[in-house]
């Protein structure tokens, strides 16, 4: 089935924008505060603290909670991981509209990936359990030595699918998908139900949708 828009691929973030996994990992994160004592994060602040990897989370949930403790990142690295691969798909869940919208691109013959942050151990048994897999020519985690929003990251998924930047849109959800795909001339639609501190308002995507099915008819207009 010939496409109405002028794009080879659609590369997607994962968590808040196909996946809403802030329930598992903030169960993860909060067994992890609990091992040291401290008080754990509600699911909706877990949301603001995604995007930045494993490593990113942590140190913000120290930061926020009294520091670094004297077991450090690694050890924290390690603890979080122990309690959030076995469980990552428990309480998650694909966003509405999300898995249709990827199967009437993948019969358009549109090239698909996903660029992520989360670590690829993680990432690869979520698109799996939930049926992701088949429709995605390239799954990159954030373990690869680049991660957004470093357009490298990026440019890694487009390189597997063989597309060039020129032909190809990001779908996000924060300022590190967004600067991602500006740092490779990439058009950035942005949903606005993921995970994001600052307000997706305010973020200057070149589109913002509020259901993944709406994308049938922004693409054409970028």
């Amino acid at each position: 089935m010939p496409s109405n828009h002028r794009f080879r691929a659609v590369v997607f973030d994962l968590d808040g924008t196909l996946i809403d996994s802030a329930p598992d990992i903030a169960d993860a994160i909060n067994m992890v505060m609990a091992e040291l004592g401290r008080v754990g994060f509600t699911d909706t602040k877990v949301r603001e603290m995604v995007g930045t990897g494993w490593a990113g989370l942590l140190d913000r949930a120290m930061e926020m909670t009294g520091g670094m403790p004297d077991e450090g990142l690694e050890w924290l690295n390690d603890r979080f991981r122990a309690h959030y691969v076995p469980r990552s798909t428990r309480l998650s869940s694909v966003y509405p509209t999300a898995m249709q919208t990827i199967k009437d691109l993948h019969g358009d013959g549109v090239a698909l990936g996903i660029c992520t942050n989360k670590r690829q151990i993680a990432t690869d048994i979520i698109v799996t359990e939930f049926g992701l897999r088949p429709y995605m020519g390239a799954v990159v985690g954030g373990d690869t030595g680049v991660m957004k929003p470093d357009p490298q990251h990026i440019a890694v998924v487009l390189d597997k699918l063989g597309v060039a930047a020129s032909d190809a849109v990001m779908i996000g959800d924060s300022r590190a998908d967004l600067d991602a795909a500006k740092g490779l001339d990439m058009p950035c639609v942005l949903v606005r139900y993921g995970y994001t501190a600052i307000p997706v308002e305010e973020l200057g995507g070149d589109h913002l949708i509020d259901r993944m099915e709406e994308l049938h008819d922004v693409l054409p207009q970028l």
